[in-house]
Order: structure tokens, then sequence, then C-alpha cells
């Protein structure tokens, strides 16, 4: 802290100075642990600012100690990546190894809520007593104002909090604290605080930089663990959907099974307000017979009164459609007068061929522009051909033979789901353990550069510590495609996207013998796009390419080229290989489909990467070359031009 009351945060020596501070000897504390709040609790009386270590020194065998205890911890931390735990076992196990790295009095664990901060986990004899139910908001307070800036916090007794917005200190009790950001791949997900009491010693910069070095593995060991409770929590949705549908094959009459569907479907959608209409015929009203919203539950007869669906263009259209349509309002009469439909309104038309019987799911939001996940709108189109199967009442045991066969697919599915979240999961320790090594050779590379004294020995551990850097990006790269990411829009240049994905797979390319070239257009108009999902796309053709060459022992080439043609920029993916058979080539994109061997391949590269093209405006193909060989062709919509500085000629 200094004079002018500004909390301590590790300056700009480089990152050797700071990991030197890892090797600071722990201090004795005899004082009994109590409990933890977060750092805006500090006392509002002025003290010296503490120390920090001595900076530039060597590692000396008492070192060793603390920074043997750190990495144990880190260790334990990052073994739960790779099991299945629940999230206040996770949490404990955090607060104690954040006590175990300071010999902190108080630790506790603050996750978003929406845009605010809650604490769900505290330790001290204190604080583990006290109802901490107030949210802290973004920007607020110390742990607020870490989150959004995304700076560490040191604080000591005495210092000036008149920074802190809307922040009362309580003075008296806390002499240091300490508050760190908790960020996954740039995101930050929370905020890890630490105090010790009065009476203690202040917190250093070197305590500072070990709950830093903590706090990223523990960031990522919550995120994973909460990437897997909703994948979890999304296959109990789809199993409750799949009981109902087997409610209908089981022989349950239309009324009862669709009055029973739709709170299901309001646990797993989250809409403001299902209704289901029931009726026969086309071009007719069909009478609304099933209704849910959040706060007054399941309705329906005479709860809805004599309401029903107006057979409008719309819903003609999408019956005709056979798919889930959005609608701005829903053309509904008679509906009781404390029903008020919003205009936001996703039909799902149910009808078959084989009877008089039509039926209609809206599921309405209050917010003008929500836009459910594709995977969902699957999901409920599915389970619409699922009704309409069940609605058939011309041949039962084909009916139920069908929805039996849908059921097995989707339950395997399901499995599938949660083997590639586990796989996801996995390769985040796997990423922590490759990082691990490359931190500790990046580090003596750079104790290397700086105390030898033959310029040979500084070359070498330079191209050392550019080597363990290459591999570092390449492992963060790996780690960003295995975490899912919020879509992002932005104006993308698709030729510095290419090139990305080149880098990552030109190692695998070269191991096999394979030429990997680009014939880039300069100039290339820019794209509005999602970068982290088209990346994900280049990768997908790239690694099918390049596996699709091994396994028939075919093809030495990929090249990758772009062109603007009539305001659309096409991307071509072309490989030697062995090409595609006509019979492939029609299911190619299908989901599930794979010509694999059973556990190497799940099927949905291709699907993915198409629905994602699709979801940007454009169109993914693949076309035969004459020479043998495929090319996959991706087109996408202009947004802006983009000039590309002209290459450097080489000297002469």
């Amino acid at each position: 802290m200094d004079g002018a009351g500004r909390a301590s945060a590790p300056n700009s020596r480089s990152v050797l100075s700071l990991l030197r501070g890892l090797f600071a000897p722990s201090r004795p504390d005899t004082r009994p642990a109590p409990a933890p709040e977060p750092a805006s609790s500090l006392a509002g009386r002025r003290q010296a600012p503490a120390e920090s270590g001595p900076e530039g020194r060597s590692p000396s065998a008492g070192d060793s100690g603390r920074l043997g205890d750190v990495l144990r911890v880190q260790s334990l931390t990052v073994s739960l990546l790779t099991k299945k735990v629940a999230a206040d076992q996770l949490f404990r196990h955090v607060l104690e190894g954040a006590s175990d790295c300071l010999a902190a009095d108080e630790t506790s664990l603050m996750l978003f809520e929406g845009d605010e901060l809650r604490v769900v986990a505290a330790s001290g004899e204190r604080l583990s007593l006290m109802p901490w139910q107030e949210p802290v908001r973004l920007g607020e307070g110390v742990a607020g104002l870490v989150a959004q800036t995304g700076t560490p916090v040191l604080l000591n007794e005495g210092d000036d909090l008149t920074r802190f917005p809307n922040l009362t200190a309580k003075g008296g009790r806390i002499q240091s604290a300490v508050s760190v950001p908790l960020e996954v791949s740039g995101r930050v997900v929370g905020v890890l605080n630490a105090n010790r009491l009065v009476g203690g010693a202040p917190f250093t910069q070197e305590d500072l930089a070990v709950l830093r070095l903590f706090a990223g593995t523990a960031a990522l060991a919550i995120d994973q663990t909460s990437l897997l409770q909703r994948t979890q929590a999304r296959s109990r949705a789809l199993e409750a959907l799949l009981g109902v549908t087997e409610a209908f094959a089981a022989g349950l009459e239309p009324l009862p099974a669709l009055a029973g569907l739709t709170p299901r479907l309001g646990a797993v959608f989250h809409p403001s307000q299902i209704l289901a209409f029931l009726g026969t015929g086309p071009d007719t009203p069909l009478p609304a017979v099933a209704g849910w919203t959040p706060a007054a539950g399941a309705r329906a007869g005479e709860a809805l009164g004599e309401s029903w669906l107006l057979a409008t263009a719309e819903i003609e259209q999408a019956f005709l459609r056979q798919e889930p349509t959005w609608l701005d309002g829903l053309p509904v009469k008679g509906l009781p007068d404390d029903w008020v439909v919003p205009r936001r309104v996703l039909v799902v038309p149910v009808a078959t061929s084989e009877t008089p019987s039509r039926c209609v799911l809206a599921l309405a939001w209050d917010e003008p522009r929500f836009v459910l996940p594709s995977e969902d709108v699957r999901v409920l189109d599915g389970l619409g051909r699922q009704i309409a199967l069940a609605l058939s009442r011309q041949d039962r045991a084909i009916v139920a033979g069908a929805l039996e066969a849908e059921i097995a697919e989707a339950r395997t599915h399901l499995v599938e789901v949660e083997r590639l979240a586990t796989i996801g999961q996995s390769m985040a320790g796997l990423v922590h353990d490759i990082n691990a090594p490359l931190t500790a050779l990046t580090t003596f590379a750079q104790l290397i550069q700086k105390d030898s004294r033959e310029p040979q020995s500084r070359e070498r551990a330079g191209q050392v510590l550019e080597a363990a850097r290459r591999a570092h990006r390449l492992v963060k790269e790996l780690l960003t495609m295995a975490r899912p990411q919020p879509p992002s829009f932005e104006a993308v240049d698709l030729n510095t996207l290419l090139r990305s994905a080149m880098e990552l797979q030109r190692p695998q390319c070269s191991a096999s013998g394979y030429r990997l070239s680009a014939d880039l257009a300069p100039n290339l108009p820019r794209v509005t796009a999602d970068p982290h999902r088209l990346g994900q796309v280049f990768t997908n053709l790239l690694v099918n390419a390049r596996q699709a060459m091994d396994a028939a022992e075919k093809g030495r080439a990929i090249t990758v080229r772009t062109r603007e043609q009539g305001g659309t920029v096409v991307v071509c993916m072309e490989d030697d290989g062995p090409g595609i058979p006509p019979a492939v080539r029609a299911k190619i994109f299908d989901w599930f489909f794979t010509t694999k061997a059973p556990g190497e391949g799940t099927g949905l590269g291709l699907a993915v990467s198409r629905e994602i093209i699709v979801a940007h405006g454009g169109n993914l193909r693949v076309e035969d070359n004459p020479g043998g060989g495929a090319t996959f062709v991706l087109e996408l919509p202009v947004s802006e031009r983009v000039i590309e500085p002209a290459p450097v000629a080489a000297p002469a």
C-alpha cells in the first residue's frame, strides 16, 4: 500500500523475479486459527505498509520446504480435475489449500452468480458462523474490484480504502488481507480471499505470488467441476423427457401425458410460459389442453378457459416444415385475463400423415431477443417427432418399436456426451501436468540467461526458452478448444485464424510426412463470426484430412486456400488422400455418423462444424478432387475488408 492508499500488487519485474519470491521462507505461526472474511473487512487505522521480501536472492535449503508445501497443495487440487467430486468438497479443499499456502487465519471463496459475487465457502471460527448472504456487485468493494479488473490486491491494516466503491471498513480485527482473481483462459470466475488477524505478521508480495499460483489451479478445478455438473444436469433433463415419451408409448392418453410434459419442459428450458394445444385436421383451431408458468405451475382443462390456437399462415407453415419455428407472438384466443403470452415464442409442431391429430407445443420467453441453444432446439424437435409417433394409433407395434429405437439411440448419445465431458475434464488436468515442467524449464532457462557469463550458453538458453514458450502456446490452444466458450461475434480475419489452426496441426503433419501449405488471398474481407467456433471448425477439418490419409496410407499434401467470390469469403481445404465414396458423402454431415472403428470416432466433428457454419449464415460442403482426394468448401458472408501489409522483401 503506497502513501496514496493504493493496494499493493505485483510490480513489473520479470516472471523470473516473481517466481523467486515463491522461495521465501515460511514464517512460524503460533496463533490459533480463527475465521476468514473477504478483504473488504479491513481496519480503517493506518499503519506502515508491509515490506516485500528480498528480491534477486538465490533459493536456500529452507526455501524448498515452503515451495514443497505449495506444490503439494497444487498436486492435490490437480488430482480433483480427474475425479467427479461434489462442489462443496472441492470448495473446502480450495480453502484448506489457501490456508496451508499462506498460514492464513481466514479464507473465503466467492463465485459469480449472474453479475454478482457470492461467498460459497468460508473457513475460520468466526467466518464459518457468519451469515454471508449479501452479494457483491462487480466493481464494488475489494472483491468486486478484483473481479472487474482481474488484478490481485494486498492490503494491510490502516491502508486507505476510499478507492473501493461502497466499502464499509470493519476495523480492529484484520491485520492483513489478500484477494486474487480466479481466472480461466482470461475469464474471471470468482475471487479467493485470505486474512491474517491482528497480532500476526502482515502478508508480503511473496505471499501474494504464492496465492496467485495456487488460484490458477483452483480456478481450473472449479471451472471443470461446473462443466461436469452442467453436463450431468442436462443428462438428467433428457432422461426426464424420455420418461414422458415412454408414458406416451405405454398407452397413456394424450391429455394427461401433455399435462405431465409441460412442467418438465419448464424445468429444463426455463421459459416464461408453456402452452400445449391438441386438435384434429388442418386449417382448424387447436384447443389449449395444458399450460405452465414458473409462478402458477401446471394448468389444464378449465384453468385455461376456452382458449385455442388460430390456424394462421405462420402456424400452417410450421406444420409444413415440420420443425421448431420462432414467432413474434402467438395467435391464441380465449386465454384467462391473467395469462399474457410473451412476444418471443418457439412453436414445436407435432403431426403425422397417418393420423388427423395435430399438436403444438409453444414455449415463450419475456426477453425479446432470447435465442435457445441449437442443441436444445434439437431436443424439442426430437421430442415432437416422438409425440407424433405416439399420437398415431394405426400401428401400435410399429410405434412402440420406433420409440424404443429412438430412446435407445438417445441413451447412447447421453453416454457419449458424458464421455466427451470426461475427456475434456481429463484434458484440463493433462494440460496442467504439461505446463508445470514447462514453467520450470522456462524459469531455469531465464536463470541461465541472466547468470551465465558465456555467450554461447546464453544463446542456447534463449533457444530453449523460445521452444518452451511455443510449447506453452500450443498447450493453451488445446485447453481453449477443450472448454466451451460463450458465443462472441466480432469482425474476424479468416487468414489469421487459419494460420493459427495450421500451426497447431503442423507438428502432427510433419511427423506423418505430410506437407501442410497455404495459398491465402491477400486483402481478404473480414467476416462477422465467433473466432473460437470457427477455429474449432478449421481444426476439425485439418484433423479429418490427416486422419483419412493415415487410415488409407494414401496422400502426401494438405492445402488451404482462401478467396473472395461475389460478397462471400470461400475457404477450401484440399487433400490428395483416398477421397470420399458417394454413399458416405450423402451421410457425412449426419449426427453420430462415422466410418471409424468403435472408440476411435464420435461422429460429431463434421456435424458440429456444419452447424456452426450454418449458424454464421454460411455453408459447408464436400467435393471430390479430379486427381483424387477431397475438398471441403466453407463459405461465409463478407463483413468488412481488411488490408494486409505487403510482405517485406528479403535482403539481397
